[in-house]
């Protein structure tokens, strides 16, 4: 971490703790810099003491805002050069296992595949007659922007990107398609002669009708938040015993397909794998999908202001720089997600008044008339939770819910 950074288009040094990085004769410059969603070397920003000492191998760096403090991290991994000596055990047990896996299943694969331009470089690309999934194995950090302009590279290709960690946390999770991986030693990973499962990113549906014994949400209707409404709902929970060498088989044969679904969180979606038949089925019912692409994240704005500090061509890389972020939550965390929609209505029938049926002694109060929850008048009956409701109170909520 630096808060000083050198530009090489420009060949110009920059303190970034001065509001106009101290070139007050090019306004706008940090929001240009920060609006700039290319690789990160392409960035041209470049550490000032490694570009010193080492011209020959430079030191890439890309931008960052937190609590108010502007700074420059190194990204070690984006000298495309360097990719092939650093790769790890592990990267490379999970690319043979891939790789074997595709094989076995009759598919053709091709490892560090990369595109005619070479800006696209695929570690595993996985081929069928009418389509290509490309593996990613991410295992160490990289940053949302390179994910997603990979991503956006793959798919102008024709390729379905499919990014595999073993890391809950990976900040990739539900902005592209992706798998989290058993986490074991490479050798085991390599040997192949243990099941490699998938941990998470692949989900499978499962509907329910919403009446009394509906457990999922809490034991009442997800939709109303009470009762229950009698039509079909879902949720859509982690798939089990869902192995690596059959996704990626499955993948590349169209069995399971990537799908995008909406939701009622911060996010308003995840994305998931899921088998064909469950995405058909689910799109019958008439749910929706969210079309694929790129869905960017509601950035939070900051008003600290900037502490000046003279330019410093220091490099600081490995030293705590004190500047914390909150604890870093798991976002594959194997929650169900309850669906809510409301399914394809069919063709409109006259409306019927709506009656229930109280004559079970369930609904009687015990004699003592107590204030209506509804319209707050006396009540003898009590509805299924044992508050009171007139009978006619429950069928007009009813009807009233209906037409919402």
């Amino acid at each position: 971490m630096a808060f000083s950074v050198y530009h090489v288009g420009l060949d110009l040094e920059l303190n970034l703790t001065l509001p106009d990085l101290g070139h007050p004769d090019l306004p706008g410059l940090w929001d240009a810099l920060r609006a700039d969603d290319r690789p990160v070397p392409e960035r041209q920003l470049q550490c000032i003491q490694c570009r010193q000492t080492r011209p020959h191998c430079p030191e890439w760096m890309f931008l960052t805002e937190r609590d108010g403090k502007r700074f420059a991290s190194h990204f070690t991994r984006g000298i495309a050069d360097h990719a092939a000596e650093n790769e790890s055990d592990e990267h490379k047990a999970y690319k043979e296992r891939i790789l074997r896996a595709a094989e076995l299943g009759g598919f053709l694969a091709e490892a560090e595949s990369r595109s005619t331009d070479g800006k696209r470089r695929t570690d595993v690309l996985v081929k069928s007659d009418d389509r290509q999934i490309g593996w990613e194995i991410q295992l160490s950090y990289t940053t949302l922007d390179s994910v997603r302009k990979r991503a956006s590279l793959a798919r102008r290709d024709q390729i379905t990107p499919l990014w595999a960690t073993i890391d809950a946390k990976r900040d990739f999770i539900d902005r592209v398609p992706w798998a989290r991986l058993d986490d074991m030693s490479w050798h085991d990973v390599a040997e192949g002669r243990l099941p490699l499962l998938v941990r998470g990113g692949v989900q499978s549906l499962e509907l329910f009708r919403c009446e009394r014994g509906f457990v999922i949400g809490g034991g009442f209707c997800p939709v109303r938040g009470r009762g229950y409404c009698g039509e079909l709902h879902g949720h859509w929970q982690v798939a089990r015993r869902v192995y690596v060498d059959d996704l990626v088989r499955a993948s590349a044969a169209g069995d399971y397909v990537p799908v995008v679904v909406p939701n009622s969180g911060p996010r308003g979606y995840n994305r998931w794998w899921v088998n064909a038949a469950d995405r058909d089925r689910y799109l019958d019912m008439g749910f929706e999908l969210l079309p694929e692409g790129d869905y960017q994240r509601r950035k939070a704005q900051s008003g600290s202001e900037l502490e000046a500090s003279p330019l410093d061509p220091k490099c600081h890389y490995g030293e705590d720089s004190g500047i914390r972020s909150a604890p870093t939550a798991a976002r594959d965390d194997g929650t169900p997600v309850v669906t809510t929609a409301v399914p394809r209505q069919k063709t409109a029938e006259p409306e019927q008044p709506f009656l229930l049926d109280w004559t079970s002694r369930t609904h009687w109060g015990g004699g003592t008339a107590r204030p209506c929850r509804s319209c707050g008048k006396p009540a003898l009956l009590v509805d299924d939770f044992g508050k009171p409701l007139h009978k006619t109170c429950a069928e007009r909520l009813h009807s009233e819910d209906g037409q919402r």
